[in-house]
């Protein structure tokens, strides 16, 4: 949080209390109107704004995915309502007081100035929020260069019976690792038919797919075998949904979990928040992050 939206918030908390003094003492003593109208313009334009701008300017941008357009104004800002504030107030109490018209030219300035700083607020902060909107990217696909000879490819999308007619030591390795009906007499020829697939028998018998591969890649390369898979590089950008890459590439989750915590898992905002403005929410580097969400989704099935 920058050093001056603090200041706001710390700003707010002193208004807060002096507003609690003159609240007291307007119901114990005689100041009259001047208690009460510091009292109200404390709460309101001291406690009540104070806070509204100091956490506004931090959280309002990142919801939006987007920087504050303009963060140099924050300080003017800052200073400019502290000083018109307290000058209101005390000018105020004077003209009340004495009946100075120079202290009510001057209360009449000050509250100017207030008002010109509540507008910076404003403008600042409905530029920022209304941006032109960039449609999400989805996650791109780099294809994968064609093999220099033919090769046995080893995915999610194989066949189980191709795999096994082209080496039939696969068979056993997969009864091994938990499809057990491929070890019936005659199932391979319903599997055949129907044209099982890895992902599918995982999916199917609640198996690891990744382990269903790489056992198949190992007994391959054992029989003497050339294998490859199909599989493209997952790229994604900084407009990626959080949710589409939990959804689609569950080895990711470990990297989330370890910048964001396991609440983002159960956050309905993954449905349209972007890695970038997860990455803004969090204090993130973008790149980083993006760079070890590549390394976990393209993870290799064997070493």
């Amino acid at each position: 949080m920058d050093k001056y939206m603090k200041r706001f918030v710390f700003a707010s908390l002193s208004y807060l209390g002096l507003a609690a003094v003159f609240g007291i003492l307007n119901g114990v003593t005689d100041l009259g109107y001047f208690a009460m109208f510091a009292h109200s313009h404390f709460n309101l334009l001291g406690f009540m704004a104070m806070i509204v701008f100091g956490i506004g300017y931090f959280i309002l941008p990142r919801f939006n995915g987007t920087d504050l357009r303009w963060p140099g104004w924050v300080p003017i800002h800052f200073w400019l309502g502290n000083i018109s504030l307290i000058g209101m107030v005390l000018f105020r109490g004077i003209q009340i007081e004495t009946g100075a018209s120079w202290a009510e030219v001057l209360f009449i300035v000050m509250a100017s100035v207030q008002v010109i700083s509540l507008f910076m607020f404003i403008v600042n902060i409905w530029v920022t929020l209304t941006p032109k909107q960039k449609a999400a990217a989805q996650p791109v696909t780099v294809p994968a260069a064609s093999p220099a000879e033919p090769e046995i490819t080893v995915d999610e999308e194989s066949s189980i019976a191709a795999l096994i007619d082209r080496t039939p030591s696969v068979q056993p390795v997969l009864v091994d690792q938990g499809l057990k009906l491929l070890g019936v007499p005659g199932h391979l020829d319903k599997v055949r038919k129907v044209g099982v697939t890895l992902g599918m028998a995982a999916n199917n018998h609640g198996l690891d797919v990744d382990n269903l591969i790489a056992a198949v890649k190992a007994e391959i390369a054992c029989a003497g075998g050339s294998v490859t898979d199909n599989r493209a590089a997952v790229v994604f950008s900084s407009e990626t949904l959080i949710g589409s890459v939990l959804e689609q590439h569950p080895r990711t989750k470990q990297i989330f979990e370890r910048y964001f915590g396991d609440g983002c898992f159960e956050c309905p905002g993954q449905a349209y928040e972007s890695i970038d403005m997860a990455c803004r929410m969090h204090g993130v580097d973008s790149d980083m992050f993006i760079d070890e969400l590549h390394a976990a989704a393209n993870e290799p099935s064997v070493g």
